[in-house]
C-alpha cells in the first residue's frame, strides 16, 4: 500500500494521481469516439468538465449520507463541528454514476448535442476511468477485499486486518472495467441503436459490481435492507440499463448526436 508518493520533496496522494490518469485516459478514448461522430472535440472538452465535476459531486454527496449518516452530519452540526465533519468525506462510485450522468446532460444542453446518443458514447470512456481509480484504491489501501489465503491474495497494509493477506477485488474490479471498455469500443464500431451501449455498460456494471461487494472486507461502505450501499443501487442501475437496452433502444431514439450544428466538425475544403 503506497497512500503517497514523494514528488519535487512534497507528499502526493496516489489515488489522486490514478484518478487524474483516469481521467485523461477517459477524455481521449471519449474524444476519439466523438471523432468518429465527426463532433468537435471542444464539445468532449464540455462534456467531460460537466460530467466529472458532478461526478466528484455525486460521489461526496452519496459518501457523506451513506456512509457519515444523515443523523451524525446532524449531530455534527449542533456541536458546531459541520465543517469538520464535511471536509472529511470521500467518494461513493454509484453517487458519481449518476451525477456524472447528469453533468453529460448538462454538458449536452451547452454545446447542442443530443443526450443519449452522447451517453452511449461515454460508457467505454467511464470503464476505462473507473479501471483506473480502482488501481488508485488499491494503492491507497481502501476498498480493499476480505482476508483470503489464495495464491493471488497479498496483504495491503499491518494497519489493515492485521496484516492479513486480503482478496484483490479492486485489481478483479479493474480488470472487469477493462475488458468492458474493450467490448464497448468495439461495439460501437458501427451503428447501434441508442442508448444500447449505455444500458450494456450500466447492466454489466452493476452485475459484477454487486458479486464482488460479496468479497470486500471494508464495512465503511454502509448498509441499506441488509445488501451493502454499493449491492442497492446496483439493482437500479442494472434495471435502468435493462430500460434503455430492451425498452429505449428498440423505439428508433436519433443515433444523430446534433441537436444544433454547432458542434459539428466542419468538412476540409479541397485545395483550389
Amino acid at each position: 500500500m503506497y497512500p503517497y508518493i514523494t514528488i519535487l520533496g512534497r507528499p502526493v496522494g496516489t489515488y489522486g494521481l490514478w484518478m487524474l490518469v483516469g481521467l485523461f485516459a477517459a477524455f481521449f478514448l471519449f474524444k476519439h469516439l466523438f471523432r468518429r461522430r465527426e463532433i468537435r472535440w471542444e464539445c468532449a472538452v464540455v462534456v467531460v468538465c460537466c460530467a466529472f465535476g458532478m461526478a466528484l459531486l455525486g460521489g461526496y454527496i452519496f459518501y457523506m449520507l451513506f456512509s457519515v449518516g444523515l443523523p451524525a452530519i446532524v449531530e455534527a452540526a449542533r456541536q458546531g463541528r459541520l465543517w469538520e465533519t464535511l471536509g472529511q468525506g470521500g467518494i461513493v462510485f454509484y453517487g458519481g454514476l449518476f451525477g456524472g450522468i447528469l453533468g453529460v446532460w448538462i454538458g449536452c444542453r451547452i454545446v447542442g448535442l443530443r443526450f443519449l446518443p452522447v451517453l452511449d458514447l461515454c460508457a467505454p470512456a467511464l470503464a476505462l476511468g473507473h479501471a483506473f481509480g480502482r488501481v488508485g484504491c488499491l494503492f491507497a489501501g481502501c476498498c480493499y477485499g476480505m482476508p483470503c489465503n489464495l495464491p493471488f491474495c497479498f496483504a495491503l497494509s499491518p494497519a489493515i486486518e492485521g496484516g492479513a493477506r486480503l482478496f484483490p477485488v479492486q485489481l478483479f474490479e479493474s480488470a472487469c472495467d477493462l475488458v468492458l471498455c474493450l467490448a464497448l469500443v468495439l461495439y460501437l464500431r458501427k451503428q447501434r441503436p441508442v442508448p444500447r451501449a449505455a444500458g450494456i455498460f450500466l447492466m454489466s456494471y452493476a452485475t459484477y459490481r454487486f458479486i464482488f461487494e460479496f468479497f470486500r472486507g471494508d464495512e465503511i461502505r454502509g448498509y441499506i435492507l441488509g445488501l451493502s450501499t454499493s449491492q442497492f443501487w446496483s439493482l437500479p442501475t442494472f434495471a435502468a440499463g435493462a430500460i434503455f437496452c430492451f425498452v429505449v433502444a428498440r423505439r428508433g431514439v436519433p443515433s444523430n448526436p446534433f441537436r444544433t450544428e454547432e458542434g459539428r466538425i466542419l468538412p476540409t475544403e479541397p485545395e483550389t
